[in-house]
């Protein structure tokens, strides 16, 4: 692999562990349209890399935000760690 594929992988473990950070923190403020906003970058994000079960729980999350009730939103963030962990260690599987 690449030096450049392992950038990317870095980058992307840095601004998704950020932006997990962010939804979570969404949630806990009842901040229906940062919930929107900081899933739909994390959703973009996952589908660049093939993260498609990571993306699908974003666009979950989203679509919740949309509603406007992050209530709703609380169940999903459990899956959605353990998700991005999963997707996490296989990147860092692929890296040299």
């Amino acid at each position: 692999m690449g030096e450049e594929f392992s950038a990317l992988i870095d980058v992307f473990r840095s601004d998704s562990r950020r932006l997990v950070e962010a939804i979570d923190e969404a949630m806990a403020q009842n901040d229906a349209e940062k919930l929107r906003h900081q899933s739909h970058g994390l959703k973009g994000a996952c589908i660049n890399l093939g993260a498609a079960d990571l993306a699908a729980l974003c666009a979950d999350i989203e679509a919740i935000g949309r509603s406007g009730d992050c209530g709703a939103a609380r169940q999903l963030l459990a899956p959605l760690r353990c998700e991005f962990e999963a997707v996490s260690a296989a990147l860092d599987s692929l890296k040299i």
